[in-house]
């Protein structure tokens, strides 16, 4: 009786999957006008789509694809629709002279999963007031000329502590590891813009769950998710993805939260005013969170803050890494970016900012790597 319980089981399994097969490639047929407007690209499987031909270095699979179907092409992923940009021209048309039709980007689950999409300057439309609202605090609070030149000895505070472990790690000739170490300069150096405190920890036995929760949020926002292509399998959260990023960006708020109401605390135990020249990017907030003319509220301050920390943090460790990673594997660009910072600062010199003008080959170098790496998904 079970074995043939068993077998009406996998029957009915099988008639359901060919009926969604069927399903699938008459409403694809059905679509093809509508998918005429789609730039040229190649033949589709049965639900994958063209998942097949991205491989495990989606830059070299697109250039090799361009060849044939040309620098605009369209790639079916899943039961999602892509246009790849694949030449330098394209790329110019698409980022530059129609960048506000083409400023809209896709909300991943694990964006979804808080909401952040409908919050978040990274993710919001141009169009939107409120990304106008907030890339108009960040830049006058945080990227004016007048503030970048405010922090650059904080930065470069934040560096000399990073050559410092560096060098203490080569005296004791331990290993260092060079992404963890400049995410946590980086994080360091936001940390002290955004609140004036230092929330990473270069000694890996004393990791701060502050460090953790960023790593959580970067790793489960990056992470590639079935149901992002697969829109039908979004209430199962197979690999977890909406989870993680949830639970970490909710401790980060919680983090937030408690950083801010100690700084209204702190405030409101001061006898005198704070110099302007002493606020930090947090009593700006606050200022803007006050009052019976608020601009901002406390969920959008916590989602603008998860903003800053995610694209300044993970992107400028994975960068450092991949650079170290290509060098070593390229002796010869290795030599010459030693000769040229060498020549520029000198064996025992103090790196300044201004210094990064003199140095085009080590801008090539992270240049290539984010073509191969970062912009490549690589």
């Amino acid at each position: 009786m079970d074995i043939i319980s068993g077998q009406a089981l996998f029957l009915f399994f099988c008639f359901i999957l060919s009926c969604f097969l069927i399903f699938t490639t008459v409403r694809s047929r059905r679509s093809s006008h509508g998918a005429a407007a789609l730039p040229p690209g190649p033949p589709r499987l049965p639900i994958i789509g063209n998942m097949h031909l991205v491989g495990k270095n989606p830059h070299r699979s697109f250039a090799h694809l361009s060849e044939t179907y040309g620098p605009v092409m369209s790639l079916k992923l899943g039961c999602l629709n892509t246009v790849v940009i694949a030449s330098p021209n394209a790329a110019r048309e698409v980022l530059r002279t129609q960048d506000q039709i083409l400023s809209g980007r896709y909300w991943n689950e694990a964006v979804r999963s808080i909401d952040h999409h409908s919050f978040s300057v990274a993710w919001l439309h141009p169009s939107s007031p409120l990304w106008r609202l907030l890339r108009k605090i960040s830049v006058t609070h945080l990227f004016s000329p007048q503030r970048i030149e405010a922090t650059q000895a904080l930065r470069m505070k934040k560096v000399q502590e990073l050559i410092t472990f560096v060098s203490e790690c080569s005296d004791r000739e331990e290993a260092v590891d060079i992404s963890r170490a400049s995410f946590v300069t980086a994080l360091n150096i936001i940390s002290n813009i955004l609140f004036s405190i230092d929330l990473g920890n270069y000694d890996s036995r004393k990791s701060s769950d502050f460090q953790d929760m960023v790593i959580g949020v970067m790793e489960s926002a990056g992470n590639t998710d079935l149901a992002d292509f697969f829109p039908f399998m979004r209430f199962l959260d197979v690999q977890g993805t909406r989870k993680k990023f949830k639970d970490c960006s909710e401790r980060l708020f919680r983090a937030f939260r408690r950083l801010y109401d100690d700084r209204i605390k702190g405030n409101s135990l001061q006898t005198e005013d704070k110099d302007v020249s002493s606020k930090d990017f947090l009593d700006a907030l606050i200022d803007l969170n006050q009052g019976d003319e608020a601009e901002l509220n406390m969920y959008q301050i916590e989602h603008l803050l998860l903003d800053l920390f995610s694209a300044g943090t993970d992107t400028n460790s994975s960068t450092v890494e991949w650079a170290m990673t290509e060098l070593l594997q390229n002796p010869k660009a290795m030599t010459k970016v030693q000769d040229e910072i060498d020549s520029v600062i000198g064996q025992n010199g103090v790196v300044q900012e201004s210094d990064i003008s003199q140095l085009p080959y080590l801008q090539a170098v992270v240049k290539e790597t984010f073509r191969l790496h970062l912009l490549g998904l690589g």
